[in-house]
């Protein structure tokens, strides 16, 4: 495992069952701040089981996962949704943006719950969106955008609140080619900024273009590009 101080995210032997059915079995992973990791798996692989365990989404039946140096077993319901509130960001394939909310406004609901003043939330926001290259573009409703304007809000809003590690669910999904890769070039530009950014794809394409792949099958991780660096270094 990777050393504590670095890592902002650890899952130690994680097991998931529903029912008598277990779909996560005995899974290792860390995730060190500033990585940009892509976690691969075709459908039924365990990789949207595994993105619920590790963005809180969902509890893990046996084995530890720590987040941002928080043990969540340790924690209340409300802790964990305050901290996946405060120190994780999401972006998902289908943007679950809000129709009748301009693109600022979408943007600064992810400050809604923060206690932070409404004129500073759309002051972030409008930074924010500065930030993904949608400055001129801040009023606009997101229906009248184009997918991977979209994208790009939604990216913005994860990070409004400087997330800790942001989980990205196949943001290239609804994108065709020349936006998805926009998409995947802005995610790496966040990174080499000092984003911690976790994609989840089936796409080997996309993995690629991510410093890290650690690949799933059948509820366990099979490949782990990292360890295999480390493993010829020695």
């Amino acid at each position: 495992m990777s050393d504590a101080v670095s890592a902002v995210l650890e899952l130690q032997q994680v097991t998931k069952k529903y029912g008598d059915l277990e779909v996560l079995h005995g899974v290792d992973l860390a995730v060190d701040s500033g990585e940009l990791v892509a976690v691969l798996g075709p459908s039924g692989s365990g990789k949207s089981t595994l993105l619920h365990i590790m963005g809180t989404l969902d509890r893990a039946t046996t084995g530890t996962v720590i987040v941002d140096g928080h043990d969540t077993a340790a924690l209340s319901e409300a802790q964990v949704a305050g901290l996946r509130a405060h120190r994780i960001g999401f972006v998902f394939q289908a943007f679950h943006l809000l129709d009748g909310l301009s693109a600022v406004d979408n943007v600064a609901n992810g400050l809604l719950y923060s206690g932070t003043p409404r004129a500073e939330r759309r002051a972030r926001a409008h930074a924010m969106l500065a930030r993904v290259g949608l400055g001129d573009r801040a009023g606009q409703l997101p229906r009248l955008m184009s997918g991977g304007e979209r994208q790009r809000v939604a990216i913005a809003r994860a990070l409004l609140n400087r997330p800790a590690i942001v989980f990205a669910d196949e943001p290239t999904g609804n994108l065709d080619s020349h936006n998805g890769a926009e998409v995947l070039d802005l995610l790496r530009e966040l990174n080499a900024e000092g984003t911690t950014i976790v994609v989840i794809t089936h796409e080997h394409e996309v993995a690629a273009a991510m410093g890290r792949q650690v690949e799933v099958r059948d509820g366990m991780i099979v490949r782990d590009s990292r360890r295999t660096a480390e493993a010829v270094a020695r």
